[in-house]
């Protein structure tokens, strides 16, 4: 069996054993994020970090509706359809679900394609455990299920009432969206394989790909059959179509015992068994499962905490765990993978990953994960250079080897600045460079047909787009506009880092274009017509932009923050426009107040570290962290994003955030437990430790960084990769003089600004 362990990764172990704790992974609670209004749309099952397969149990509401409130669990339900073998944490809508099995009481009467609820089985949450790489429920029919897993593939115990007849289900005609096609067959008297081409995420045309699953049972079963739509064989081995699956059935009169493994593959069925074989070759369910748990508590234990309440620690190591289930290894054991060309490569070395959400997880994930696995993090970014170069550009969202095409603007350049900047930088820079350039400046760039850049042409002419230039969310020009900008910002950080002076200088000028969509008349970020004239829009309407709206996009200038704060009138009217816009927290897309729930607002609080009232950040962050955050199902303030949410709460809870794209540094607010031990790729270790440290002391008194007193309410990440320690004394009281100087403020780059 494979489990990953490197040199550093134990000697971080071997650390935390010695620290206050090594339960990190019995803190987590799979179920946070799996219910509520502003659901995050988590799911509960088997996973390792990073790992290909998701063995994890759906419901009938989580696949029932395409809107963009429901995951493939809802906590909600009492009743399970199935347990598929791929699942994403947080997407917002209905992707993956890949080959749901079921196991049943009795013999298949009927088509589980043509009558899906008589093959559903209730439960209770009293009789149902998840834990990080392990997932178990007793069905109210007697059947009991545990799933444990490794990178590509799962065993499962199932556990029958005495009955003459039981039966185990391959769902492979039915997934979240909707199958193109599926073939399946039965091998001997043990094995199952077969294969899915779907895709499509948030009912996209897009992102199709095909998946291969091999399974082996540990006994002989006694009779097996085939279904395609409203039709039952037994007796057939294979079946192709849509609405097709297999079932198998045990003799469990005396034997009610039934061991599965199964594994997954993007290339062949062939590669599935491999992948098995390599990983799973015995039957030793207990052994898979403690390594998970070992795997896990290594990673968790990349981050120490000691002190806080029990649930206070639940709530991070929560957020922690779904930080680090995405993006996803999608090669198999031996390196094969199919390509964004659609052809077979082998990657020698490294591992190719995808399931990368772009637009939200440069905001503070890649940065996460860059600090704690820089290796990771660094073959993350060889795989989006690898798709520009087998999908002809920089991709903005990659669901396996195909381009979803989700959100606006180019997120893969900010992915591949935050990388460098925060420490990943194994990959070929030149190389990376040429891709973001070819995305930035050739109006015809696509990724697999989908636009790098729309309306690159006019954004270049213009400095600015309108209000209804084309884009793959509609009418959305200032969105548009600043993810853009934002980008043209990054590849100037990242062309200044690798020693290209003449490219940071383009595109500094070309990052400041936000100036040109700012309406001085009414201090909002707004649409402009051709004519240079702009449209006066409701502050809290979301016509032209991308979930959010006027009062929440119009701070997301975090590069040039300083500049942004002038012409809105100085620190005193910011002061009292954040004031108002921090009454409500989570307040949605149609209302003029912040919406933490969601992706634009994640660093609206550290604009008073900009205002010179860095005392109102630690309050308003302390605020969404009691409040928005819980270690209940309903955990979470909106979706987590493939871990964009909880990356935010992580950092949040450390005492500091990556507010400015691109640039290796934490804007500080303040951390919420007394001690924290972070503990880096390169093997250095920061510690932060919070005198006074609690919920209800959100306030910085002081702070020493290596001893030395400081006012800064930025530390750069240079000073962090080395190793530091950071002291706060924290009280119930503001210091309103600490941190409130000009020049304690995290930087502003206003260079390129006309």
């Amino acid at each position: 069996m494979l489990v990953s362990g490197g040199n550093v990764q134990t000697r971080i172990y071997k650390r935390a054993k010695n620290e206050e704790s090594v339960r990190f992974a019995e803190y987590v609670n799979p179920f946070i994020g799996t219910a509520g209004a502003d659901m995050a749309n988590t799911f509960p099952g088997a996973a390792l970090p990073f790992g290909m397969i998701q063995w994890s149990p759906d419901t009938p509401t989580g696949f029932a509706k395409h809107g963009f409130s429901q995951g493939s669990y809802v906590y909600g339900d009492d009743e399970i359809r199935g347990f598929s073998l791929t699942h994403l944490s947080g997407p917002g809508c209905r992707i993956m679900g890949d080959v749901p099995i079921m196991p049943i009481v009795g013999t298949v009467n009927s088509s589980p394609a043509a009558k899906p609820a008589d093959y559903l089985a209730r439960f209770s949450h009293s009789h149902e455990n998840a834990s990080p790489g392990f997932y178990s429920v007793a069905f109210d029919d007697g059947i009991k299920v545990q799933l444990t897993v490794t990178t590509r593939a799962g065993i499962g115990n199932f556990a029958f009432p005495a009955s003459v007849r039981s039966s185990l289900l391959f769902n492979a005609g039915r997934n979240a969206t909707q199958v193109r096609s599926s073939g399946i067959e039965i091998e001997g008297d043990r094995k199952v394989s077969g294969s899915v081409s779907t895709g499509g995420l948030c009912s996209a045309t897009r992102g199709k790909y095909t998946i291969y699953f091999a399974a082996e049972f540990s006994r002989p079963f006694a009779r097996f059959g085939v279904w395609r739509g409203s039709s039952v064989e037994y007796g057939q081995r294979g079946v192709t179509g849509t609405q097709t699956g297999a079932f198998v059935e045990f003799a469990t009169a005396e034997n009610r015992d039934l061991q599965l493994k199964v594994a997954l593959s993007y290339v062949s069925t062939g590669q599935a068994w491999k992948n098995l074989k390599t990983e799973i070759p015995g039957w030793n369910f207990e052994g898979v499962r403690q390594a998970a748990h070992k795997r896990w508590t290594q990673d968790l234990g990349r981050i120490a905490i000691s002190g806080g309440t029990d649930d206070e620690k639940r709530i991070f190591y929560t957020a922690l765990y779904h930080a680090l289930l995405h993006p996803n290894i999608f090669n198999d054991v031996d390196g094969q993978y199919i390509g964004f060309d659609g052809r077979l490569h082998v990657a020698k070395g490294f591992n190719v990953y995808t399931n990368v959400s772009g637009w939200d997880i440069y905001r503070g994930e890649v940065q996460l994960l860059a600090m704690l696995f820089p290796k990771r993090t660094s073959d993350i970014v060889r795989s989006l250079i690898l798709d520009e170069q087998q999908g002809g550009g920089l991709p903005l969202w990659p669901l396996a080897n195909s381009e979803a095409c989700q959100m606006v603007g180019n997120p893969s350049p900010p992915i591949i600045a935050d990388a460098y900047a925060f420490g990943a930088g194994d990959f070929n820079t030149q190389a990376a460079l040429k891709a973001m350039l070819k995305g930035a400046t050739q109006p015809d760039a696509k990724s697999q047909g989908c636009p790098e850049w729309d309306s690159l042409e006019t954004y270049l002419r213009c400095g600015y787009l309108g209000p209804d230039d084309p884009g793959e969310r509609g009418p959305s020009g200032p969105s548009q506009m600043l993810e853009f900008t934002t980008t043209d910002f990054c590849i100037a950080q990242f062309a200044r880092a690798i020693g290209d002076l003449n490219t940071y200088r383009t595109f500094m000028k070309r990052a400041q274009f936000w100036r040109n969509t700012f309406d001085s008349q009414t201090g909002y970020i707004e649409p402009r017509r051709r004519d240079g004239s702009f449209i006066h829009v409701n502050p809290a309407a979301s016509r032209y932009y991308v979930e959010g709206n006027a009062a929440q996009y119009s701070w997301l200038i975090p590069y040039n923050m300083r500049a942004l704060l002038d012409l809105m009138g100085g620190n005193v009217t910011v002061m009292r426009r954040l004031n108002r816009f921090f009454r409500k927290l989570n307040a949605g897309d149609n209302k003029p107040y912040a919406w933490m729930g969601d992706e634009p607002s994640f660093i609206i609080p550290w604009a008073y570290d900009w205002a010179g009232a860095p005392w109102r950040t630690q309050a308003i962050t302390r605020r969404i962290e009691l409040t928005l955050f819980t270690s209940d199902p309903d955990g979470e303030p909106g979706n987590d994003d493939l871990g964009a949410m909880s990356s935010w709460y992580v950092f949040t809870a450390l005492g500091g955030y990556p507010v400015i794209p691109g640039v290796g540094g934490l804007g500080l607010n303040s951390p919420l437990f007394p001690k924290a031990r972070i503990h880096l790729g390169n093997g250095n270790v920061i510690k932060i430790d919070g005198e006074n440290a609690y919920a209800q002391n959100p306030y910085v008194q002081s702070l020493s960084i290596n001893g030395r007193s400081s006012e800064r309410t930025w530390v750069s990440f240079r000073l962090l990769h080395r190793g530091a320690t950071l002291q706060f004394k924290l009280g119930n009281a503001p210091n309103k003089g600490w941190g409130s100087a000009r020049n304690d403020a995290p930087p502003s780059f206003a260079e390129g600004m006309q």
